[in-house]
């Protein structure tokens, strides 16, 4: 069976394919994701290449995302559908619900928050946001968007008990 190899995919499709490749290289490549998932390497080249319709199979972007926890880009293909989609992959926080916490992940929001504000104002105070500067900001609102996630979890176990 050939592939055609001359396509030329829409933007969005390869976005998905990049990707697709990013994955796979953070697995380790494609002689290991093919062997991971019990396929041919040029399987795998198909399914990363911009220039074939052949696309990995959900459950094994699955299977490599499980396995490239914490690699730069992870999850490189839910975020990707995710954001075509008009979502954010956020990361759940590590907290377990008890419905008891909500006044002590309140007062972490108020400090997180202001956090984040400490750190819009002091990149802006020479009116050039530097890279460090930016990324101190992103991280400052990651911690926010875990806090708000843990409280959300929080208030939804506080309802789930109350409707029992």
């Amino acid at each position: 069976m050939s592939v055609d190899r001359t396509l030329t995919l829409t933007p969005e499709l390869q976005e998905l394919k990049a990707a697709c490749k990013a994955l796979v290289r953070a697995f380790g490549g494609q002689v290991a994701a093919a062997e991971r998932l019990g396929t041919r390497q040029q399987r795998i080249s198909d399914c990363c290449s911009a220039n074939t319709d052949a696309f990995l199979r959900i459950d094994e972007i699955a299977a490599l995302e499980a396995e490239t926890v914490g690699y730069p880009g992870h999850p490189h293909v839910t975020s990707v559908l995710a954001r075509q989609r008009g979502h954010a992959a956020v990361p759940m926080p590590d907290h377990s619900a008890t419905g008891l916490d909500l006044l002590k992940l309140f007062a972490r929001q108020s400090k997180e928050t202001s956090e984040l504000a400490g750190a819009v104002v002091e990149a802006h105070e020479d009116d050039v946001i530097e890279l460090y500067e930016a990324e101190a900001i992103n991280d400052a609102i990651d911690d926010v968007i875990a806090n708000a996630l843990a409280m959300r979890a929080e208030v939804r176990m506080i309802i789930r008990e109350a409707r029992q």
